[in-house]
């Protein structure tokens, strides 16, 4: 593509920017081929545009003042045309290592089903109760109260309901 667009002239340009109508008017109606003038007008022409749009800018307030050319030429540090490699982009898809190893991590940790979390609050509360030394407040206290009787709730709710069936020997 970047090779393509290395063919293109600037005749072939100003060609389609004229058919296309999208030039600028000049108001003496001078023919540009016959000019010798040519890059004068041109130039005439940019700095009028330039002039209005830090007019524009300037009814902005902006805090940060900045002048039309630096904002015409905003882009023009940024690559536009680099191809990048397709080691590039798979860096960019695909999980680096410390990514991977994060995952890892996470998968390492054990499961503990709500039953378990009951029996640890309770063993828990029944410490804190029994070493009144740690100076834990009533509300420390009432607080991990409160998280068993969430995980107590959390245990109802995943309650697998048992069959009758379960604990009967049907003879046939």
């Amino acid at each position: 593509m970047s090779r393509a667009w290395n063919n293109v002239t600037s005749t072939t340009i100003e060609n389609c920017w004229k058919k296309a109508d999208i030039l600028p008017k000049y108001e003496d109606e001078i023919d540009m081929e016959d000019c010798e003038n040519r890059d004068i007008l041109l130039e005439l022409e940019r700095l009028k545009e330039q002039e209005e749009v830090q007019v524009l800018i300037n009814k902005l307030n902006f805090d940060e003042v900045f002048t039309a050319d630096e904002f015409i030429k905003c882009d023009e540090s940024e690559p536009t045309n680099e191809m990048i490699s397709d080691e590039e982009i798979l860096n960019g898809i695909l999980p680096n290592e410390k990514e991977k190893e994060e995952e890892e991590n996470v998968n390492l940790l054990p499961t503990i089903t709500h039953n378990e979390a009951v029996e640890l609050y309770n063993k828990i509360i029944l410490y804190l109760e029994q070493h009144e030394d740690l100076n834990i407040g009533d509300d420390e206290l009432k607080f991990i109260k409160r998280l068993r009787k969430e995980a107590l709730k959390q245990q109802f709710i995943t309650a697998r309901q048992t069959n009758l069936n379960d604990f009967v020997s049907i003879i046939e």
